[in-house]
């Protein structure tokens, strides 16, 4: 019995963990809520999931949970798809997949997930293409809330030619696209393993690193102190709903 109380633990955590950031580790936005992104039939879950290049040379269906809508019906919205991790002159910069505009949905229902529409795509997909040999790329879809009258700055009417090294903050400025009118986000990880390295590649990002090279627990914003279980540490106190939950299954 005390085993099944200590997976509910565990699924409870992976699960606050999970919703916390749906954008890449390292992205400049975030976002609490979830996109659904499918590549054919594989619904990339959890956020970061690590899909084989193969699935991704056609762009994926993508649902919002939430929507902008106003009084006169829904609003238009704003897509972008970034690569964290290219490597460039010794560092790692950010390639943009994918920008499309006047997005909209199936249904106009703020209160239902619907497919987006996309039919204007200024900077169209991109499939990721990591190096071989190189990390894991990690690739953020992130939706805004696309403002009255939008356009795209005229300093960027090259930008489907020039992706690489894109500044997902500076972009949003310069348009006018606030980081708080984010709708939703979530991101793949891909990997090219098809050959052999013929150069070297700049360190991993430090979010990217940390992340996913720690076997330790980490700190929980208003965790308790770590108990040793079977010679495993775990955190306490993540929350009265948590213990109450663990209680509830039985020791």
């Amino acid at each position: 019995m005390f085993g099944k109380s200590f997976v509910s633990v565990g699924a409870l955590v992976s699960l606050v963990t999970t919703t916390s950031a749906q954008s890449a580790p390292g992205f400049p936005v975030s976002a609490s809520t979830p996109l659904t992104v499918v590549y054919g039939n594989n619904t990339v879950s959890p956020p970061g999931e690590l899909i084989p290049r193969g699935e991704t040379a056609q762009p994926p269906r993508i649902s919002p949970r939430t929507w902008a809508g106003d009084e006169n019906g829904a609003r238009s919205a704003v897509l972008l798809m970034v690569d964290l991790d290219v490597p460039r002159n010794g560092t790692r910069v950010q390639l943009l997949h994918w920008l499309a505009t006047d997005v909209t949905r199936a249904t106009a229902n703020s209160s239902s997930e619907s497919a987006l529409l996309i039919s204007s795509a200024p900077v169209p997909y991109l499939q990721p293409s990591p190096p071989v040999g190189d990390v894991p790329h990690s690739y953020t879809f992130i939706l805004f809330a696309q403002p009255a009258n939008f356009s795209i700055p005229a300093q960027y009417a090259e930008l489907a030619q020039n992706r690489v090294g894109f500044n997902t903050s500076q972009f949003l400025k310069d348009a006018g696209v606030a980081e708080s009118s984010a709708l939703g986000a979530n991101y793949i990880r891909v990997q090219n393993l098809t050959g052999t390295p013929t150069t070297t590649y700049p360190p991993a990002r430090p979010t990217q690193s940390a992340a996913q090279n720690s076997s330790a627990p980490s700190a929980f914003p208003g965790a308790g102190q770590p108990l040793q279980v079977g010679g495993s540490a775990l955190w306490a106190g993540l929350s009265t709903a948590l213990l109450a939950g663990v209680a509830a299954v039985g020791l």
